[in-house]
């Protein structure tokens, strides 16, 4: 299937299939980013994005999303989510969960880790954020000060709020 923005309004969403590396592709944050599902596909409801990267190489701030839910299911390797004070750890079958107006923050927490982050409603900042790449391949390096700069003004314009440094810093 072609990856596409914007869904057919007038038919609404089509059923599709789409390949284990299949998808846009972004490096972003220091993982791979790989659009399974765009909200432009499913008419806004939910956006499905496969993150793969290596220990500590992603680890969000302490923040909020005041307008969409996040999922996580871990196919391999293991994550850490820290939410309304608590750490919680998963494994290969786990899902975390992270409800809209629930501080918290995510980091990849073993090396070769594939997990698929589901968003709901609307979609995900990979695409402002990240870099488009050719191969699903996980970048070598972390975010540079162009994509950092990208992040600060993906979040002043959106329902994110930044509450302060991650707690996963040593």
């Amino acid at each position: 299937m072609t990856d596409t923005e914007d869904g057919d309004e007038a038919n609404g969403p089509r059923p599709f299939v789409r390949r284990r590396d299949e998808g846009e592709a972004y490096h972003a944050l220091g993982a791979l980013a790989l659009r399974k599902a765009t909200s432009g596909e499913t008419g806004g409801a939910f956006e499905l994005v496969e993150r793969r990267g290596d220990e500590n190489r992603v680890m969000t701030p302490l923040h909020v999303h005041r307008s969409t839910d996040e999922l996580w299911y871990v196919l391999d390797g293991a994550v850490e989510l820290f939410a309304a004070g608590d750490l919680l750890s998963a494994g290969p079958g786990d899902t975390v969960f992270a409800p809209r107006n629930v501080p918290h923050a995510f980091r990849i927490a073993a090396d070769d880790t594939r997990v698929l982050l589901f968003v709901s409603p609307g979609e995900t900042m990979f695409r402002e954020v990240g870099t488009r790449v050719a191969e699903a391949t996980v970048p070598a390096d972390g975010p540079d000060g162009d994509e950092l700069n990208r992040l600060d003004a993906f979040v002043a314009a959106s329902d994110v709020e930044i509450l302060g440094p991650s707690p996963f810093d040593a």
